[in-house]
């Protein structure tokens, strides 16, 4: 699942963030050097295990961030026309702010007013939990 440019809790707006398995990828995008060094004064910058994502991209147009620019950990993208070409791998935080990255994703998902049918997912989801509560199935169990 990938989100771009929404606002999130604890003043982090994440370009893009993508989940698969349990690993999670933002990717700030940055179209001059004066963002990005705005960028590195934000405090969820300063306090990297605050910050989102097991894996952390800069994406820029070609030469406006180099390698020797960034933080520790944190990958670089370069975009040019059609092509992005990775100019150094992102090596992935240890440690993650994962509350906010599930409270982003819940956010979303309200956001996006799925439908299971004709309803609304979190009404869908409503009777669900009735009707396993009715035949005395505890919402806590593991599904098979």
């Amino acid at each position: 699942m990938v989100l771009y440019e929404f606002a999130s809790v604890k003043k982090e707006y994440p370009d893009v963030i993508g989940w698969s398995n349990e690993s999670s990828t933002l990717i700030e995008c940055k179209s001059s050097r004066a963002d990005f060094l705005r960028d590195a004064q934000k405090p969820i910058r300063k306090n990297p295990k605050s910050g989102m994502g097991h894996r952390r991209y800069y994406l820029c147009p070609t030469g406006i961030i180099k390698v020797e620019d960034l933080p520790p950990r944190w990958g670089l993208l370069w975009a040019e026309k059609s092509h992005i070409s990775v100019q150094r791998e992102a090596k992935g935080y240890p440690a993650r702010n994962l509350s906010s990255e599930v409270r982003f994703l819940a956010s979303m998902l309200r956001r996006a007013q799925i439908r299971v049918g004709s309803r609304p997912l979190s009404e869908w989801l409503r009777g669900e939990n009735q009707f396993e509560a009715v035949r005395g199935v505890s919402p806590n169990r593991k599904r098979a």
